[in-house]
């Protein structure tokens, strides 16, 4: 096996609009954790430094329009015009250096796809990425230019049936609208419910693609407070029959640390121990494997969850019984120290979130199972 971890230091240089929640040093917080961990020391590891997109590959995805006025915007000058463009609002401010990081950050995902496509990596790890929200002429949700639907079409001009699964507290709407009707890309995504959290309009059960896309999108909306069983029983029910039928020669997975019970900016209740075990199943039908950070709003357990993600793409996870001994609590030098401590959830709610759930899971088996040949 060969692994690259995807990283630079200029990512962390940008300075923060006051208010503005996006941490710029996810990458760097978490690289300096998997290094203190000596998570990164091993001989089939690469450590690869990523130049900015260009502007020919962000236009694959972009309209002209749209990437000139980003440009513009990389001064940190507002104009009042580009609100139409989603740009300048309180999700998406204009600061200096707007243009230079997304366009650094979407070269990383672009990196990490071409070291897959060159046989140079099987699992790469690309943090600042997942840019999920970015439409094709407009910045929404914290996001400026869609990583994700530009190393996808990269994969597709290499004729690779793709499988993306997107598992982040929000749904990962213009991934799906720009794959909505094909076949050559399958995408799964778990999230919370658009009835409790951006970006509200979309993400629900019955949105299962068009024309030769239809069953070849799949959404499973998670209501609030839904816990780590509940989101492993849907996950089970759901990603590994599909992603057995599909049979992808690459997968793209994108973890957001937002689905954390901790996170401020949702209302999920789970621990990293239910991404570990994701991780771990997602690893099982991946012949090669991109994976992307996307949302997460807590510099701690962005860091821990990402640095346990990586131990575990390469089979360096902690064990149980490091997990029992320790309780997973975060201090000492561990690898035991990255896992969440358990979180308790009253039987009363997760009763209630069991029942949404197996309503939600019974009707994508009844639309999308029979369009795939799955036997429920």
């Amino acid at each position: 096996m060969h692994s690259a971890f995807i990283y630079s230091e200029k990512l962390a240089e940008v300075k923060a609009p006051k208010g503005y929640p996006w941490l710029f040093d996810r990458s760097e917080s978490t690289y300096q954790l998997c290094k203190k961990l000596h998570l990164l020391d091993y001989d089939w590891m690469s450590i690869c430094i990523p130049k900015p997109a260009n502007t020919e590959e962000v236009l694959n995805f972009h309209s002209k329009k749209y990437i000139n006025l980003l440009k513009k915007a990389n001064k940190g000058i507002f104009e009042e015009e580009w609100l139409r463009y989603g740009l300048g609002t309180t999700e998406c401010p204009v600061f200096k250096g707007v243009y230079d990081y997304h366009a650094l950050a979407a070269g990383a995902t672009l990196q990490g796809a071409e070291l897959i496509n060159e046989g140079k990596a099987d699992v790469v790890f690309s943090p600042t990425g997942g840019f999920h929200h970015a439409g094709k002429d407009f910045a929404a949700g914290f996001c400026y230019i869609n990583d994700i639907v530009l190393a996808i079409k990269k994969w597709l001009r290499q004729r690779k049936r793709v499988f993306y699964i997107d598992i982040d507290a929000h749904h990962g709407d213009q991934v799906q609208e720009a794959f909505y009707s094909t076949s050559k890309v399958m995408t799964v995504s778990f999230h919370e419910s658009g009835h409790t959290l951006f970006p509200f309009k979309t993400g629900f059960e019955n949105e299962i693609g068009r024309g030769n896309g239809k069953g070849y999108t799949i959404n499973v909306p998670l209501p609030e407070n839904t816990s780590d069983e509940e989101f492993l029983w849907a996950f089970d029910n759901i990603f590994l029959p599909v992603a057995q039928a599909f049979q992808p020669d690459v997968v793209m997975a994108v973890l957001g640390a937002d689905v954390l019970f901790s996170d401020p900016f949702s209302n999920l209740q789970l621990t990293n121990d239910a991404i570990s075990k994701a991780l771990q199943a997602i690893q099982q039908v991946s012949p090669k494997l991109l994976v992307l950070g996307s949302g997460g709003y807590v510099r701690e357990d962005i860091a821990r969850t990402w640095a346990l993600a990586w131990a575990i793409m390469n089979d360096l996870g902690p064990r149980e019984e490091d997990f029992s001994a320790f309780g997973g609590m975060f201090w000492g030098d561990g690898l035991s120290s990255l896992k969440d401590r358990p979180h308790f959830v009253p039987e009363n709610i997760k009763e209630k979130t069991q029942t949404e759930i197996r309503r939600v899971v019974r009707s994508i088996e009844k639309s999308v199972f029979a369009i795939l040949k799955i036997n429920p």
